[in-house]
Parts: C-alpha cells; structure tokens; sequence
C-alpha cells in the first residue's frame, strides 16, 4: 500500500513540476508578446464582456448616458464610461447590498463571491471586498518565478511554516439566505489552494494546522508554532505575508528561548497562565492528543541551547535549521529598514529570501517578483488592466483635480518616472485608485518592471507645507548613515510624527547604548540640525515656514530598542489596548509598518512611542 501511495505522489509531483514549468514558459512568451499585441487591452475587454449584465455595470451606463448594448471595444470608450477614477465609496452601498441580500447576484460580477476580504485599515476604516474568483495561473507564475531563481530543488516536498493566521469570520446576509467567509485576502487564498505553498506541493504538516485556525493572538500562536519548529531540524522553507512578521517572529523565539526549550525538553504544551489568551478546552486536548503530541526530546532541547551559548542568536536560523532553503514574505524599498535589521540578526544572508507578491485585499497578485532579495516586480496583463498616473515631486498629497489627470496604459510607462497603479478587475473594479505608488526600473522582456516605493497621500505638515514619506525617508537615510554605528549594531528603525509644531523623529538605540546619554544627546542635536537643513533644501514650503517661525526646529526622541520593530506591532494586535486594531486574528497577516504616524489616526501610537523614550533632544 505504502509502495502505491508513493508511486501515486511521485507522479503527482512529476505533473506539478512539468506544469509549473509550461505555465511558466507560457508567461514569459505573453511576456515577449504582450506590449505589441496589446494583450492587457484585452483584458480589459474580456472584464467588460463578462460583467456585462452586472448590476454595477448598467448602473454606470446608466450614470454615463452609454446605452445598454453598445459594445465597449476601445480604452477610449471605456474611459467614457468611466470618465472618473472610482474609490471605495463608489462601491460601498453595492458590497452593503452583497453583505445583506443573500438572493440578489450579479452585483459587481458574475455570480456570487466566494468571499470577502477584509483590508487591514491602515490607511482607514477597515473595508470589504467581494471576491468572485481567483486567477489560478498567478500562483503557477509566482511558483515558476521562485524555483528559475531561488538556487535550490523546492519540488521535494519541502518541510515549509507559514506565519500566517488562517482562522476568519462567518458573515450571514441580514436575509439568512448566504453566508460568506471574511478574512485577509491571504487566508481566502490558502483556503481555495490557490496559494505557492499548495502549488508546490511544501509539506506544511510541522505544525498542526489547529494552531493556525484556532489560536487568535499573535504571540500565542507564535508560541506553539515555535515548540514545533524547533524540533524540526530539517526545515527547509519559513514564510508569512510581511517582512515585519518573520523578525518579529524569531525576536518573540529570542525572548522565550529558555521557556520554549523546557517545553520541548518534557514534551508539554503551555499552561493558560503563560499565555495571553487561555486555549479553549477542545484546543488544549486536540493539541495534547496522540495525533499532535510532542514525545519530550531532551537531545533537541540541549542542541539549542548548545547552539544558543556558542554563536548567540546572530544568524541563527541556518544554525537551528541547516536545510533552510528560503524565507518567503513580502519586501519592499519601503520596508527595508526591516528587511535590512532582520539579515543583520537573526537571518542569514546565504539564505534567499523571495519577495512573495506584490498585492492587496482589492486584488490579490497583482504583479509577480522576478528574484529573491531584490524589488523588482512583473505585472500581469491578463490578469488585471493597468492603468498608471504619473506622480510628479510636488503632487502626492492626494489633493489632484480628477479632471487634469491623465492615464497611461503598460506600453506606455517610461523608466525612471514615478506612477500611481490604477486597475480593472474581474472582481468588478473599474479604473480603481490604488494610491501605491511605483517606479519603473526596467523591463522584464517586453513588460515593464518597478519598484512599489510608497503610497500617494502620506506625508507630514505642521502648517501649509507637505512633506511626503518618499521625501523624508530619502533624507533620514542619508543622515543616519554617518552616526548609526554609534547608536546601533544593526540597521537604523526609525519612524516620524509631527509634535505640537517639530517633526519628531524617533530612532531605535541598542540597549548597551542608552546609559551614554551625552552621547545620545550631542547625536541627537547634530541629527536634528542636519534634518532641518536638508529638509529645507528639499522642501521650499518647510524652509518658509521654518523662517516664518511656523515650525520648530526638529525633535529627535532616542527610544528603547525594538519599539519600532517590534513593540508597536504588539500594541496593535493588543485587543486590550486602546488604538489596537482590534482583535480579529486575521489582522495580524495584513498589519504594515508606518514610516510616518499621523496625529489623529495614528494618536494612540504616538502615546505608546512616548511611553518609551530613553532621551528626548530638541
């Protein structure tokens, strides 16, 4: 039987394998062909023949004066169509109607959704996407992007962990007549095995899968994913959705290190005074049944620790997992000062990690990464319509008259040039404003690639000048690189608010660092005069304002080591804190970084950064 049943899985992945390939080299001749034969136009004719008779659509005809079965075969008709970019609000009373009427279908597309997402609201309330479908050739591209260039055999049945929460809510239309599932737009997507892990064929069997289902808070879950892991030696592949995650993650394994080598020592589970939230009996009992029970393994639990007292936790990962062959999660210019403190500590750089997708809870892939440890992005023509506003120095404050703004298609973008991604989706978005924004950096055959930089409407002011995220992490960079040795052994975590009338930055400083305070406070003042004084070079509304006496000259706060990194993730997921996010456990796979807090939405967290301040220099 056992002979069979290997026969059957080799097989299995001999076909996979061969499958993956095809698809593969299928995407890079669309790749080839795609800017000459237009492929992404059709695209978006093929959107517009399907949710032809959607109630969304005839609506907008309607609105437009466009009449019902006049055919919509040019990008210049459809912009009639829709002579205005659309938002959330244009869809909010349709995905209400979804969310209450379980008979009607056809709403935005054909059908009923399968799900619904759920944004993370960083940048606002949280919002609900109707998912209808999802484009099952994206995975396969991701999955051929990551095995042409990650440099290891990922087609073995790789002994793989996922970070993330798999658990979601049940939504029940007010008419009792539908219910759908409300989660993060990862968690729908491991649910229909439309995911890299599945397409792979990653033996994601480590940890149970109870532990992702069932246990909500984000340090406990971690906790028992740990006791597991750990045993594991021959781990091959770690991912989670963010960057923020994974080094969170191994920093939480650094802090309970000892308590989590005594479990795997005896072979138990923790007890519910250890943790922040006590598993439900059926948890517990699952957990410490015959199918998912750890026999204690003292030999394991000393190689740790032997591990842990020669090298420290410097580099760690491939020292507790020889095999490791990659890290999968999200990395971005934006998000580098993360990715860089990680491969400072605790990963090691030998270990590639791929940059897993460029996407969102609106649409889940939007472009695919071309390498590992690298930002480049492949957009997909066929499945999504692209459209790009340029973004010029002086125009991300989200204030653009809709009317003088103009959009480009794929073959139209040029290098160096800065764009916000607009899009079209099967799902029954039109010409939907993003507010990522992008950099094309050079071509993948044909398709242009770019870097995601930042997101249009984040910036900074104190009076009538704006000071975007883009310009001030370009600034901060450039200064920090002359003193950061001298406040810490890794990469600098910074973030910035405005404080009464200063810019406040607040910087990171390793603990062995914060008893020099003359130190800290000379760094700080030359850290402050160097920021105003490029802040005025670059920024002529700061430099009038300065000189009116508008603003104050900046604040540098020197803050406990982690608070960045790790301390404010925590106090968001926190549901017992005031300004966490909340206590949706799914939350924990979408939650970001904020380079810049603002002071009405972000308050509670600048409350939390002020609580842990080691010096103040202004």
């Amino acid at each position: 039987m056992w002979l069979w049943t290997w026969f059957l899985n080799t097989c299995l992945s001999i076909y996979r394998y061969f499958l993956i390939k095809y698809k593969g080299h299928k995407f890079d001749h669309e790749a080839k062909i795609s800017i000459e034969q237009k492929t992404n136009r059709q695209t978006l004719f093929n959107i517009l023949k399907q949710n032809h008779n959607t109630k969304f659509l005839i609506d907008q005809r309607k609105k437009s004066q466009i009449d019902q079965n006049e055919n919509i075969d040019t990008v210049e008709k459809f912009k009639k169509l829709f002579p205005k970019f659309t938002e959330y609000s244009d869809y909010k009373s349709y995905v209400d109607e979804i969310r209450n009427d379980g008979h009607t279908k056809d709403i935005l597309s054909i059908g009923f959704p399968i799900a619904l997402t759920s944004t993370s609201g960083t940048s606002g309330d949280p919002k609900n996407f109707p998912i209808y479908s999802l484009d099952i050739n994206e995975p396969y591209n991701i999955a051929y992007m990551m095995t042409k260039t990650v440099p290891s055999n990922l087609f073995n049945g790789c002994k793989s962990i996922s970070l993330n929460n798999l658990s979601y809510e049940i939504h029940t239309t007010k008419d009792k007549l539908k219910t759908y599932k409300v989660s993060a737009i990862t968690t729908i997507a491991a649910g229909e095995k439309q995911n890299v892990e599945t397409i792979l064929r990653f033996n994601q069997d480590i940890v149970p899968s109870i532990v992702f289902y069932e246990i909500k808070q984000q340090n406990d879950k971690f906790l028992f994913i740990l006791i597991w892991a750990l045993q594991c030696k021959d781990l091959e592949v770690l991912s989670s959705t963010f960057v923020m995650a994974l080094i969170h993650f191994l920093t939480f394994m650094e802090e309970k290190f000892d308590f989590i080598c005594k479990h795997i020592e005896l072979g138990t589970i923790p007890v519910d005074e250890s943790l922040s939230v006590p598993l439900s009996v059926d948890v517990r009992l699952a957990l410490q049944s015959p199918q998912y029970r750890l026999p204690p393994n003292p030999n394991r639990a000393e190689e740790l620790r032997k591990i842990v007292n020669e090298n420290g936790f410097h580099h760690v990962t491939t020292h507790f997992w020889p095999n490791l062959k990659c890290g999968i999660c999200i990395i971005s210019p934006s998000i580098r000062q993360f990715e860089s403190k990680l491969l400072s500590t605790y990963w090691d750089p030998k270990v590639p990690i791929y940059p897993y997708v460029y996407g969102m809870s609106e649409h889940h892939r939007i472009a695919v990464p071309l390498k590992p440890n690298a930002y480049d992005l492949i957009p997909q023509p066929r499945s999504v319509f692209y459209e790009f506003i340029e973004v010029e120095d002086d125009d991300e404050k989200d204030e653009d008259d809709e009317q003088t703004l103009e959009s480009f298609e794929l073959h139209q973008v040029e290098e160096g040039k800065r764009y916000e991604v607009v899009f079209t989706t099967y799902d029954g978005l039109y010409r939907y404003r993003t507010q990522d924004i992008i950099k094309i950096v050079g071509r993948y055959y044909s398709l242009p690639t770019w870097h995601l930089i930042g997101r249009r409407g984040q910036y900074l002011s104190v009076s009538n000048e704006h000071v975007t995220e883009l310009e001030l992490r370009e600034i901060i960079n450039s200064i920090l690189r002359e003193y950061e040795k001298e406040f810490t052994s890794v990469s600098p975590q910074y973030s910035v608010f405005i404080d009464k009338s200063s810019y406040v930055l607040s910087i990171e400083v390793d603990d062995e660092k914060q008893d020099n305070k003359d130190q800290l406070k000379q760094i700080g003042k030359e850290l402050s005069t160097k920021l105003d004084e490029k802040l005025k070079e670059s920024n002529e509304d700061y430099k009038t304002c300065r000189e009116k006496k508008k603003i104050s000259s900046p604040t540098i706060l020197w803050l406990k080591y982690n608070t960045l990194t790790t301390g404010i993730r925590d106090f968001r997921l926190d549901p017992n804190k005031s300004g966490s996010i909340n206590s949706k456990a799914q939350k924990d796979n979408q939650l970001k970084s904020q380079m810049i807090l603002k002071r009405k939405k972000d308050n509670d967290t600048i409350k939390f950064v002020k609580e842990n301040i080691v010096l103040q220099v202004n």
